[in-house]
């Protein structure tokens, strides 16, 4: 197979390997920036909205039980059912992310399938 004609950003001569027909690795085909573009989106919104505001909460939460404006019990109470909601949208998070890695690993062994089909 063919090394990719890119250089990278420390200047060296870019080591992936290329599909038949191409030019460059995955990671540097132009023809595929717009889907590198969406992937670091994806990653750079990682940081789940609902987190945020469970996590102002609780710092609101420790500060009312602190200066007593909330009694303890009341605060402890709430803390611990905010801490089930963290766990349950890590969850589904894991969850989210196992499906996806699945479907790639199918598409990859489909890819492959193929190429051993065709000789390559």
């Amino acid at each position: 197979m063919a090394k990719c004609l890119a250089i990278t950003a420390a200047g060296q001569p870019c080591q992936g390997y290329v599909h038949a027909g191409r030019e460059f690795c995955p990671s540097h085909d132009p023809a595929r920036a717009e889907a590198r573009k969406k992937a670091a989106s994806k990653a750079g919104k990682s940081k789940h909205p609902e987190i945020v505001d469970i996590k102002k909460t609780l710092r609101k939460l420790a500060s009312d039980v602190l200066e007593g404006d909330v009694e303890r019990a009341t605060g402890s109470v709430t803390a611990q059912i905010l801490g089930v909601l963290l766990r349950a949208i890590e969850t589904e998070r894991r969850i989210r992310e196992t499906e996806e890695l699945e479907e790639r690993l199918v598409a990859l062994e489909n890819a492959a399938e193929e190429k051993r089909a065709y000789g390559l």
